[in-house]
């Protein structure tokens, strides 16, 4: 019996993802990351990086497993050893070949237009479910001189959240140019472990399902011997069962960025130096991600103008980690949700700030952020069906109009092969009707904004790097004429 029970099953929240997942809707986290390449390179990326990837792999061991399915979807999805595991099947080089044949080839090196082409092309595509889900793709080349090269990364959300995506990174890259990591000289030997038979899978799923039972059978009896204890979790149960009926009753405003997309992506970046976002949240005494989430409502104010609509106020969903509050080497997700109404309406950049401010504010203190991780986590024993309206309501147009996301990455700057990483740009997928994501790294002193979006539904958003910058400068002209618009005393601390 304790060997049926030692099936590694995805939680709740990481088959949410599986679930959510549809041919409009991918779930995977990803990243565009540009390398400053050696005048006369000893190796080729592709090789310099499937070698470390591949000294590496012990350290997450969940990038050579696959998905099983239960039969008949009675327990959630289990992670196997892949017996095919192959690094050249996952770390891919560039050569407008095969299921990139629509995309100009690597015979020279790729200017910005073709660079995006390529990377629309790879992140267009879902991850495979019958391998390990997860692709690096490599462009050798790029620039005139062909002195830069870009690797392009996607990893299923069911496998890691936006953090831990950014510190998985440190499997291609190093903090130092020339160090050689320990753990990289003499990695332990892998072998498969065989994959469970359909058979011993349908048992397990149906022993994991009663042990779920029992455990909450068990809990609950445990807390009508502690009334006390009993009240409280029966208080913040029913307080987040009503907050999530209250954001389901109450929808987010409709907008033309939740019409039914297409498959397509594209992906459109801006950097900026991180000291004009930090010179904004001192002088106006607000938290980064505050400043963050002004500058995109000042874009998505031109944004609309642009596809002929009237701003108006949108609901964000931003997400929010835990890792550091639970276990910080888990794998799989360690993350919260929060809504924040965004005032796109307000012309206004300080009035805009000043309503984030509050928003953020509240958003924390009222609870909400931490009731929607005791719901999600409170999933487990529903039935299957129930947890597939569940997870197709939190990415549903009725919560939310888009995703913003602020992920801090490494201050310190990182190196591929002994050649420095110059730039780092996140992916956020998209829903079925979300048409628009906005990511933001921050990273070596900058900070790089990159909009998700559906070039079809959503064709204004291959100008939005430039209505990001505009917004910032817009705000960076209020924090130099006016005073703090924070009263004495506020706080200064992250609040999401």
């Amino acid at each position: 019996m304790h060997d049926l029970l030692a099936i590694d099953r995805l939680t709740s929240l990481d088959s949410a993802f599986v679930r959510l997942e549809a041919h409009n809707a991918h779930m995977h986290v990803g990243w565009v990351s540009r390398i400053e390449l050696p005048p006369a390179p000893l190796e080729p990326m592709v090789t310099v990086l499937r070698r470390q990837i591949t000294r590496r792999l012990h350290l997450v061991p969940r990038f050579r497993q696959r998905l099983a399915v239960a039969p008949g979807g009675i327990a959630e999805p289990a992670w196997v050893d892949d017996p095919t595991f192959s690094i050249e099947r996952h770390v891919t080089l560039h050569s407008g070949e095969g299921p990139l044949d629509t995309v100009p080839s690597a015979e020279g090196p790729l200017d910005e237009r073709e660079l995006q082409l390529v990377c629309d092309e790879f992140l267009s595509r879902p991850l495979d479910r019958s391998r390990p889900l997860w692709e690096v793709l490599v462009i050798p080349r790029l620039g005139g001189d062909g002195r830069e090269a870009a690797v392009v990364g996607k990893v299923h959300h069911a496998l890691v959240d936006g953090v831990a995506a950014v510190e998985l990174g440190m499997l291609l890259f190093d903090v130092e140019p020339d160090e050689p990591r320990v753990e990289d000289e003499h990695p332990p030997p892998w072998s498969p472990s065989p994959p469970p038979p359909p058979l011993r899978l349908a048992v397990d799923a149906v022993v994991d399902s009663a042990t779920q039972q029992f455990r909450a059978a068990r809990s609950a009896a445990r807390l009508g011997l502690t009334p006390g204890r009993g009240l409280r979790v029966a208080n913040s149960l029913r307080r987040a069962a009503m907050t999530l009926a209250e954001d389901a009753l109450s929808p987010a405003p409709a907008s033309y960025l939740n019409r039914e997309i297409s498959a397509r992506r594209a992906l459109t970046t801006a950097r900026v130096d991180m000291e004009r976002l930090q010179r904004i949240k001192r002088r106006h005494e607000v938290k980064l991600n505050d400043v963050v989430l002004c500058v995109a409502a000042g874009a998505l104010r031109e944004v609309a103008a642009s596809a002929g609509e009237r701003p108006e106020e949108l609901r964000v969903m931003v997400p929010v980690s835990v890792r550091g509050e639970q276990d910080p080497t888990a794998s799989g997700n360690r993350i919260v949700f929060a809504l924040v109404d965004l005032p796109v309406d307000e012309a206004r950049p300080r009035t805009r700030l000043e309503a984030i401010r509050a928003a953020t504010r509240q958003a924390k203190e009222d609870g909400r952020i931490m009731d929607s991780d005791l719901l999600l986590r409170s999933m487990g024993p529903l039935p299957g069906p129930v947890k597939t309206q569940l997870s197709r309501l939190a990415t549903s147009p009725r919560l939310y109009n888009l995703v913003i996301s602020n992920v801090p990455g490494p201050a310190r700057r990182l190196y591929a092969g002994g050649t420095p990483v110059t730039e780092i740009y996140p992916v956020i997928p998209l829903g079925p009707r979300n048409s628009l994501s906005i990511g933001v790294l921050t990273y070596a002193g900058g900070a790089h904004f990159a909009a998700h979006f559906d070039p079809h539904t959503l064709p204004q958003g291959e100008r939005l790097p430039g209505m990001l910058q505009r917004s910032l400068r817009e705000l960076e002209g209020t924090a130099r004429a006016g005073r703090s618009t924070a009263p004495t005393g506020a706080r200064s601390e992250a609040v999401i």
